[in-house]
């Protein structure tokens, strides 16, 4: 176990703290904004900025607000959808020059936008051609992102998830992990009370997924360990207000929840969530995930456990999918999506996978997630 950082200073003393090798220059910093702007015009860079609508208002980002290249995302609104990445890309190509770096600065949904739209400029099809895995593709602009919530790991992995016609799937490829990541925990100050806790909670949810894997490589299980017993420790706090030493212990957990994905898989509760995520545009993925591991009580036992105490501790009701709109009617819809998350269901159950994640098997977990009132 680390000796985790406890102040902003510290966190920028840190050396590298994850097994898993990642290819992502990580600049851990106490001015990411003024880091990544000066980062940016001494290596002559032509940026195009993809930052949270969100941010605007805060004082911390105005320089990046007065950007002329810039396009705000309503990360509030919906994930990225595959028709995003199509739009802002044709919204790049007409620019008179073309950027050489796309910088993503908000939460793992702008920056997966970001990720998806750099590797895309490179790549002539529409998005939704290219979520899944080992597809051939072109390496597009080089990315680079500031991270504003802390949890969501996208600052490291080569994954831009989206939300698809058909499917929600990541574009999975070593061209979407960004080149450069500046890391600054007090950029997280300004965050909901409500993201900061959810997307910590999906971090959680990677870190124990990942460790209970049957499929995760040992890296990304030494990964998981660590990431694990500081999501616990950050979730175990009350965490409506910003907290210094909370801030840099979620920092540091989100980048291990980045690097264990390269070399680990999320399991069950992630294959359940995204059949709801496809059935509600609004329901956020850290909500959806934490829908699904309270259904999950019998595969995930600590994992369900762990899930009732974190909303406990920060008087947070259980959260429920007919809040966003989800009912019977969905069900077929979601089992359908969910029997498609093929990888996920064998590294929660192993090779025997099929025999357990039968569709009647998947339903049932719906019908249990619908009643919930």
């Amino acid at each position: 176990m680390m000796n985790a950082p406890k102040t902003i200073e510290e966190f920028t003393n840190l050396k590298p703290w994850w097994k898993t090798p990642v290819s992502t220059r990580v600049v851990l910093s106490d001015d990411g904004v003024a880091d990544l702007l000066r980062m940016l015009e001494d290596e002559g860079r032509r940026p195009f900025f993809v930052a949270d609508k969100a941010l605007a208002g805060q004082r911390e980002f105005a320089r990046i607000f007065a950007e002329k290249n810039l396009f705000a995302f309503d990360a509030t609104f919906s994930e990225p959808r595959t028709g995003d990445v199509d739009a802002l890309r044709a919204l790049i190509k007409a620019l008179p020059e073309q950027p050489d770096t796309l910088v993503g600065i908000g939460g793992g949904a702008t920056m997966d936008l970001a990720k998806a739209t750099a590797i895309c400029l490179a790549n002539p099809e529409p998005a939704q051609f290219y979520q899944g895995y080992g597809l051939d593709m072109a390496k597009g602009a080089d990315i680079w992102v500031l991270p504003t919530l802390t949890g969501t790991g996208a600052e490291i992995t080569p994954i831009a998830v989206l939300r698809g016609p058909e499917k929600k799937l990541g574009i999975n490829n070593k061209f979407t992990e960004a080149a450069v990541a500046v890391i600054d925990p007090s950029l997280t100050r300004g965050a909901p009370a409500f993201n900061r806790f959810y997307t910590m909670m999906d971090c959680y949810f990677h870190h124990y997924e990942i460790m209970t894997s049957k499929t995760s490589a040992p890296e990304g299980i030494e990964d998981s360990t660590l990431g694990f017993a500081l999501a616990k420790e950050v979730l175990s706090r009350d965490l409506t207000r910003y907290d210094e030493e909370l801030a840099v212990k979620s920092a540091v957990a989100s980048v291990l929840g980045g690097s264990s994905s390269v070399s680990g898989r999320v399991g069950a509760a992630h294959a359940i969530s995204y059949g709801l995520s496809n059935s509600a545009p609004h329901l956020p993925h850290s909500v959806a995930v934490t829908i699904s591991m309270c259904a999950l009580e019998e595969i995930y036992p600590d994992g369900y456990g762990d899930t009732t105490r974190f909303l406990a501790a920060n008087g947070r009701p259980k959260p429920k999918a007919a809040d966003y709109g989800i009912g019977a009617s969905d069900v077929p819809k979601m089992v359908k999506t969910a029997l498609g998350m093929e990888k996920l269901w064998h590294s929660c159950f192993g090779d025997g996978w099929r025999e357990r994640a039968t569709a009647e098997y998947i339903e049932s977990i719906y019908n249990k997630i619908i009643k919930e009132r």
